[in-house]
């Protein structure tokens, strides 16, 4: 199963006892592709669907969340996945002790749950969305005062968010100057208040 995965040697990709860390950018698996659910361990996921308009945001996985779930059930992948940020992935299995359909279900509930939080970051004013998914992508920090937080590209935050580039940029400038965020290079920033107040549009 894992050699479905292979990707090409331009690619680095880190394998430690079945587990798969995938820097950001790189593609984790394609639509149509057969292969396991993974859950991932650290950092965020990116899932697409191609249309005839192009590639589409499909949805959004950060840790915890289990993503090729539906290969179980009809022996392929729907959607493209691409690291959003530097990520880890371990194989999900189903736990022997209970039925297969319980934890289907589960898996299937957590997967609405986080289908309501990415409609809402496509919702409300500019900066409610920017917040919202900087929240989101702060959940492995949640416990700390201050976490830091990988945040995806711009054009990614654009498409997620149904934002432009432009607005992006502007939005984290006024988040960065009212001290709720500080940057840490171009990938990382520190949130200086959790959760986040969402600004005047």
């Amino acid at each position: 199963m894992l050699q479905r995965l292979k990707k090409p040697e331009s690619h680095a990709v880190v394998c430690v006892a079945g587990n798969l860390e995938f820097r950001r950018g790189e593609p984790i698996y394609h639509a149509g592709a057969a292969g396991i659910a993974w859950r991932v361990m650290a950092g965020s996921v990116r899932l697409d669907r191609t249309e005839q308009e192009g590639v589409m945001f499909a949805g959004l996985a950060v840790k915890g969340d289990i993503i090729g779930a539906e290969s179980l059930l009809f022996g392929n992948y729907s959607f493209d996945a691409k690291a959003l940020s530097d990520c880890a992935l371990e194989p999900w299995q189903t736990d022997a002790a209970r039925p297969v359909r319980d934890t289907l279900l589960e898996t299937l509930a957590a997967a609405e749950r986080r289908a309501a939080d990415v409609v809402s970051l496509r919702c409300g004013q500019a900066a409610d969305r920017v917040t919202r998914l900087i929240q989101l992508l702060a959940k492995e920090g949640a416990q700390k005062s201050a976490p830091q937080v990988a945040i995806p590209g711009i054009r990614d935050m654009a498409e997620i968010t149904d934002l432009t580039v432009e607005t992006i940029s502007r939005v984290i400038s006024r988040l960065c100057k009212i001290g709720a965020l500080s940057r840490l290079g171009q990938r990382r920033v520190l949130l200086r208040q959790f959760p986040l107040q969402a600004l005047p549009a």
